[in-house]
């Protein structure tokens, strides 16, 4: 899986570097979950976290049972007042469900196949603030040129917070860990400057001035976590974007077939792929399946509509018409060997029992 985020990241890249003003597409694939054994779990309950005063659990709970592929809820998130309900006539503290044995137990009570617990190692907000210097020209020289200054100071908000969160998916079944981890975010935002937020592979910059509060920072760092953790457990769509080839390579083109050949490129862009399908169909069969260019955009509606064994081929088809390396045929062929593979594991955990 992280070599295919890996090789969409460089696909992405290179578009951006070499195909300049090129007509592009938005598509979109199902990516495996990355902690496979959840699959099979798909009845799970969220305990009450310890020294949750940020609201994880309940983030986490939410974030779970909302969670739809194709508009079909993955999970079956189990109340957790039956687990209270539970939890009091065992004569437990919800704390006690960071014990593998206890969750097991509690777990079977209350027909769950799977008990997410955890505790915040740290959930801290401060806030500051301090004084810069700054200067503005009050009058100006004919040349234009300043002639004098108004030196002044400003006053900077300063913010910074960090949430760290231990969670553990215990298996109701065998009473193993199926998964154990620490995922922390942090903060850190200037009124004078740049705001960043980091969650993980992703640092958004805000414009100056606009800056978070020390609660609106950790609800925002809490939500992250909750959303990155339902990410590592569930499919995923990812969206990425690739490039048409706009020129047919057939010298003998009539000016009709450059016609068809540049409608069904706005029916792709579109996303009217029924239509670009008959028309690229068409054209392969009066070329005789001799242009790459048409080829190619053909393999990129199959590709989008999920079809890619037949992608793959008319990529393949692309690449042995060309007389020279095409970047986007070489990437093309990369990703959908990628696809293919991650294909074949969505559809084992889709179906998992």
């Amino acid at each position: 899986m992280k070599k295919f985020t890996r090789v969409l990241f460089l696909s992405i890249v290179g578009l951006l570097f070499f195909s300049g003003c090129a007509q592009k597409v938005h598509l979109k694939a199902l990516k495996p979950a990355e902690i496979s054994e959840m699959t099979s779990k798909r009845r799970v309950a969220v305990s009450d976290f310890k020294n949750d005063k940020v609201g994880l659990s309940g983030k986490i709970e939410s974030a779970l049972a909302h969670h739809k592929i194709d508009r079909k809820k993955y999970f079956t998130v189990l109340s957790r007042k039956d687990m209270a309900k539970v939890i009091a006539e065992q004569n437990l503290q919800s704390s006690e469900l960071m014990d593998e044995k206890t969750s097991v137990k509690v777990g079977k009570l209350i027909g769950a196949q799977a008990i997410i617990n955890g505790e915040i190692a740290s959930a801290d907000a401060e806030s500051s603030y301090y004084f810069e210097d700054r200067e503005r020209c009050l009058q100006y020289y004919k040349d234009g040129g300043c002639a004098q200054y108004k030196h002044y100071k400003v006053k900077c908000d300063t913010v910074q917070a960090g949430v760290s969160a231990n969670i553990n998916i215990v298996d109701v079944e065998t009473g193993g860990i199926i998964y154990g981890d620490t995922i922390s975010k942090e903060y850190s935002a200037d009124s004078c400057k740049a705001g960043k937020l980091n969650l993980g592979l992703l640092m958004i910059e805000g414009s100056a001035k606009q800056i978070l509060s020390k609660g609106q920072a950790l609800n925002k760092l809490t939500d992250s976590i909750a959303k990155e953790f339902v990410y590592k457990v569930t499919p995923n769509y990812i969206y990425f974007t690739v490039t048409l080839l706009d020129t047919i390579d057939v010298d003998s083109a009539t000016d009709a077939q450059k016609k068809k050949f540049e409608n069904a490129l706005k029916y792709i862009k579109a996303s009217r792929y029924d239509k670009a399908k008959k028309i690229l169909a068409s054209l392969m069969d009066e070329f005789d399946a001799k242009s790459y260019a048409v080829a190619y955009n053909y393999g990129i509606v199959q590709e989008a509509t999920g079809n890619y064994e037949e992608a793959k081929k008319l990529y393949s088809l692309a690449d042995e018409l060309t007389v020279e390396p095409v970047k986007e045929i070489n990437l093309a062929i990369n990703r959908i060997n990628e696809l293919i593979e991650q294909e074949k594991e969505v559809k084992k955990q889709m179906h998992a029992k």
